[in-house]
């Protein structure tokens, strides 16, 4: 049936046309039916029935829909009843349990991709893998037809090394370092790394402010052969129908663990990732909360990866506070950078090197730690950083000092002499985001001082900055309402803990699984 399109003028959350009555009757389409409009391309939507707002012989489709089509304002497109898709009995067989094989998990997936399914559809599937403990052959079909949505690439070497964390953790600056460690030995790591989705700055949102992070498949295999290691933003040319997944997620707040162990692994897979280290950051809030559920986690990491032949370890690390003291864009790129330098503060080399460390004992290292900490400490991590920058069209002699912060700047005082009890990381970050960051680069906060501090009546506690008044004040508030950091004048005791407390499979296991072989 031919209808004349008109571009919705109200916000809707996923692909929805409105047609009328009369129209729907000759189509033979129903409220929980799918249409298929194509014109100079083919999209799948459900469907509004409505005489109020569609005159007959109309479709009103949001924007989305419109440019997926070719089709402009006034344009006639083509538009059927789509039958209900054959990955439907598969999502309703999750839901009651049943295991799904390759070609129906497959079918799902791609049904993602082109769009033939409503978030709604789309958040039973993964609602009922998490309800049902998908088992780990369903999670590895899960995986392996994520990566087939995009591109793969062969950097023509191996073995190819890997490193993510499941994040949460406010500061968390360390990944540029642990590259440039890592690829400083003549070791392709090519990191894709996220912007932020939730808290105030991602990987990719402070490396952005000193080179490009958006590279397709041909410049990320330039900068690995020319620099061994590239600090990249997972864009959608890799898994991208991970994406769409998150957003469907999203609305619930929820991430269940077979989709998001398939979804990280899926773009290990499309580069080729042989080793692969996980950082759990553990603590209360985390999605880590204790350390019984990191040892399940990485007991279904690693034997994920047995499966899809990649090796895989796991470092539980500290997620009760921020890493460094920097939160937010520049004041976080500038902290990196002045760690590599030798300077800045010390728990972001510590954790840098641990995670480093175990990298090159996965390569053969015996001491990879202490390795880590000669390369950082000798300037060769810093020479390789710059030639990764350099790789990605930054500048190379780039420096701390060159990263300008917002000039709207609050200092917060003491108001007594004390000691500071705790760091609130989720106030940290409300505060942060209210001052503009990650979207303001040169917003965030420093942190003058951390849990255990003494501190006498008016020192600075932390520094809030922001790029204009109106948003430092918001955050201001924000500080005000939620008390980020607490002093008082009893003495408190922090627990002596390294970056790492806990390493699957052990130091001691691997050493007798190499023993052995």
């Amino acid at each position: 049936m031919k209808l004349t399109a008109h571009a919705f003028k109200v916000s809707i959350s996923e692909p929805t046309a409105a047609i009328t009555r009369d129209d729907s009757l000759v189509m033979g389409v129903g409220p929980n039916d799918h249409i298929r409009i194509s014109l100079n391309g083919s999209v799948v939507s459900s469907v509004i029935i409505t005489d109020e707002l569609v005159k007959k012989g109309e479709i009103y489709l949001p924007t989305l829909i419109m440019e997926k089509c070719g089709a402009y304002e006034g344009d006639v497109v083509d538009v059927e009843y789509c039958p209900l898709p054959e990955s439907i009995r598969s999502i309703r067989k999750k839901i009651h349990g049943g295991k799904l094989n390759k070609e129906e998990i497959g079918s799902v997936i791609n049904d993602i991709m082109d769009g033939v399914l409503s978030e709604r559809e789309i958040l039973a599937f993964v609602s009922a893998f998490n309800v049902h403990n998908a088992d780990l052959t369903e999670i590895a079909y899960l995986t392996r037809a994520m990566a087939a949505t995009g591109k793969t690439v062969d950097l023509g070497v191996r073995p190819v090394f890997d490193f993510h964390s499941l994040g949460g953790v406010p500061g968390n600056k360390v990944t540029p370092i642990v590259v440039s460690i890592v690829a400083s030995q003549g070791l392709p790591i090519p990191k894709l790394s996220s912007r932020a989705i939730s808290s105030a700055c991602g990987t990719s949102d402070f490396v952005d402010t000193f080179c490009d992070v958006e590279m397709d498949s041909e410049s990320l295999k330039n900068a690995v052969r020319t620099a061994g290691g590239v600090f990249a933003c997972g864009n959608e040319d890799y898994a991208p129908v991970g994406n769409i997944i998150i957003k469907a997620e999203r609305p619930m707040g929820i991430d269940p663990r077979p989709v998001m162990i398939a979804s990280i692994m899926s773009k290990k897979i499309a580069l080729g990732t042989t080793h692969l280290l996980m950082d759990l950051p553990m603590g209360e809030g985390a999605k880590i909360p204790d350390m019984e559920a990191a040892e399940d986690f990485a007991g279904d990491m690693i034997s994920l990866g047995t499966i899809l032949g990649v090796h895989v370890e796991c470092a539980v690390s500290d997620a009760g506070k921020p890493i460094g003291r920097a939160i937010g864009p520049i004041l976080e790129a500038r902290e990196c950078i002045e760690v590599l330098e030798g300077r800045g503060d010390p728990s972001v080399a510590a954790k840098a090197c641990a995670m480093a460390g175990i990298i090159l004992e996965m390569a053969g290292e015996n001491d990879g730690e202490s390795k880590a900490r000669e390369i950082l400490s000798s300037g060769k991590a810093l020479k390789k950083f710059r030639e990764i920058v350099k790789a990605q069209n930054g500048d190379p002699a780039i420096e701390p000092s060159d990263l300008i912060p917002g000039e709207f700047v609050k200092e917060v005082h003491a108001r007594f002499d004390g000691y500071v009890q705790y760091l609130d990381n989720r106030s940290i970050v409300a505060v942060a985001k209210a001052a503009g960051a990650p979207s303001d680069t040169g917003a965030g906060i420093m942190l003058d001082h951390k849990a255990g501090d003494l501190v006498k009546k008016g020192d600075v506690l932390f520094r809030i900055f922001a790029e204009n008044q109106s948003k430092l004040d918001r955050a201001i508030e924000s500080a005000r309402s939620r008390r980020p950091m607490k002093v008082d004048p009893e003495p408190v005791s922090i627990p002596e803990r390294g970056p790492i407390t806990a390493r699957f499979p052990s130091k001691e296991m691997l050493d007798l699984i190499r023993f052995r072989s």
